[in-house]
């Protein structure tokens, strides 16, 4: 699940989500939705968190087949 691969990716990091708001000038409460599943990043922000992360999209959304043909679409 995409949530969980983005909580783990910050927590690895050791980010609080108000650090990676204030970096990537994201509200905090995006990134707390998007780590609770109740909403998911666009294809741009993803792409930002992956490279912010330093991991591949690939590896936030390897447990996420239907977020991995939308990225494959737009690619």
């Amino acid at each position: 699940m995409l949530a969980k691969q983005l909580k783990s990716a910050r927590l690895n990091k050791k980010f609080t989500q108000q650090e990676v708001a204030d970096k990537l000038n994201i509200s905090r409460q995006s990134i707390s939705k998007w780590e609770n599943g109740s909403s998911t990043p666009d294809i741009a922000t993803l792409k930002v968190l992956a490279s912010f992360y330093e991991i591949s999209i690939q590896d936030l959304t390897r447990e996420n087949k239907q977020l991995k043909e939308k990225i494959s679409r737009n690619n």
